[in-house]
């Protein structure tokens, strides 16, 4: 055993290390694939954090009869963005369909694409370059005749 008092190289002295250890060159090192596709970056979603309602809750009122679910007024609540059903429901005079699906998509650090979808994918409205301040990089929110909901809880109501 060694004693305390004695600094730590020399207790390092005493391990035997590979040559190959010992012929490190930083320069060797070759870029990984996922290092040169700077692209590559996760993305977070809100509809991850927020996919936890499984069961019909209570319904809170919007404005001009529509009503949110509790998975959309939680989100509303915890990530201040009411701004998003604001845009949405200024855009409901162009978009007739029963079932949207909208997502809100990061395009830039601070901006934002907003689109709009039928069932059949057929894109019935797109908003570009909004500013925003939101955390998540993508989210999906669905109306149903005057019921906005997450996909999660789309089935439920």
């Amino acid at each position: 055993m060694k004693n305390f008092v004695e600094p730590s190289h020399a207790y390092y002295k005493h391990f035997e290390a590979s040559e190959s250890f010992r012929q490190f060159k930083p320069s060797s090192i070759t870029k990984t694939k996922t290092m040169n596709n700077k692209h590559n970056i996760r993305r977070n979603s809100a509809n991850e954090l927020y996919n936890v309602y499984s069961v019909a809750q209570d319904l809170h009122d919007y404005k001009e009869e529509y009503q949110f679910t509790e998975g959309i007024n939680d989100m509303i609540n915890f990530e201040d963005c009411l701004w998003l059903f604001d845009l949405i429901l200024e855009e409901q005079p162009h978009s007739d369909s029963e079932t949207q699906v909208w997502t809100l998509k990061r395009v830039l650090p601070h901006s934002f694409t907003l689109t709009c979808k039928n069932k059949a994918g057929q894109k019935l409205a797109e908003i570009k370059n909004i500013e925003a301040s939101f955390y998540f990089d993508d989210l999906i929110v669905i109306k149903k005749d005057k019921l906005f909901c997450l996909p999660v809880e789309e089935n439920i109501y």
